[in-house]
């Protein structure tokens, strides 16, 4: 909860003024109530007084705001300008608990809007891990659920895509369909092998029939390194990249980048085709504000779930 001060001043009679001052100077000017006595040439325990004063008569009224309605007026000035179907803000309360707070919200929001006949198409990360962690389990929905980025060489099993893909499917009650290709492989010519694979086909067909596309917005640093090797960060470094949706880089100003790993890079391209699917980024934290900034200027999401001190960035 936040505290807003409310002020109403009623200057009904010169015995009033004493108690607005003190108010005044107190709620408006944030002075202390031992400045107060000496300013105003009184004791400290009289300024305490007429503060209790000025509030037992509404001189001073203290409204308790509720933060929803806060994150509300956040959620209308980022759909207002960045043309979003909707957005959800949570509260930064702890910096730490951000990815837990945005999965909750991800997976409320979800459960909220799928119904029977969508088909889901997701990528990756740790916040998307986390929104498959908080879903419930409607097995009623049978909504298939599609891998829409290769795999990845990770030690952490909860944050690779098919893991995703899974856990989610089965809250769902649908079918994963998976991608068993790498994310990134050596050459053109071996990704146009391994897409013409039968194998792969019918998840590629069914990337074509999300009409629900939940994904995470990569930032792009040297720290990246995690995920990704040295040279492969350092390219796109070098080509200006921010941020990414499922490895689709692109610039500060929201702009594919066309960089040496393009076409090498298997899944599907949310930059190039975004058809008329609802895209849902779930994204937040102070270090990702370029990349969420970029997803926007693109127009590459409809939705953005992300948290409150972003939002306060996101709409200066």
């Amino acid at each position: 909860m936040s505290i807003c001060h409310t002020r109403r001043y009623k200057v009904q009679n010169s015995n009033n003024r004493e108690l607005i001052k003190i108010a005044y100077y107190y709620y408006e000017k944030g002075l202390t109530q031992a400045q107060i006595a000496k300013k105003m040439v009184m004791s400290r325990q009289k300024v305490n007084r007429l503060l209790k004063k000025a509030r037992n008569e509404n001189i001073v009224q203290i409204k308790i705001i509720d933060i929803d309605k806060y994150n509300l007026e956040l959620e209308t000035k980022l759909e207002e300008k960045f043309n979003l179907t909707q957005s959800v803000v949570v509260s930064s309360i702890d910096e730490d608990m951000i990815t837990t707070s945005l999965g909750i919200a991800g997976a409320e929001y979800l459960e909220e809007l799928l119904v029977k006949g969508d088909v889901v198409g997701v990528t990756w990360g740790k916040t998307l891990s986390e929104v498959a962690n908080r879903l419930s389990y409607n097995s009623k929905l049978q909504i298939p659920v599609v891998q829409l980025i290769g795999g990845l060489d990770i030690g952490f099993t909860a944050l690779k895509p098919d893991e995703i893909t899974r856990t989610i499917a089965e809250k769902l009650g649908g079918n994963p369909y998976l991608l068993y290709a790498p994310a990134i492989v050596d050459n053109k010519e071996t990704k146009t092998a391994m897409i013409s694979d039968d194998s792969l086909k019918t998840t590629f067909k069914n990337m074509e029939k999300c009409n629900v596309i939940v994904v995470g917005i990569g930032e792009l640093n040297k720290n990246s390194t995690l995920y990704f090797n040295k040279q492969y960060t350092e390219h796109l470094l070098s080509r200006k990249c921010v941020g990414d949706i499922g490895f689709r880089w692109y610039n500060k100003d929201g702009e594919a980048v066309d960089h040496d790993y393009k076409d090498r890079t298997i899944g599907y391209d949310i930059l190039e085709n975004k058809s008329n699917a609802l895209v849902v980024g779930i994204a937040g934290g102070k270090s990702k504000y370029q990349s969420i900034l970029g997803a926007l200027k693109g127009n590459y999401i409809d939705v953005l779930i992300t948290d409150s001190d972003m939002a306060k960035e996101l709409i200066k």
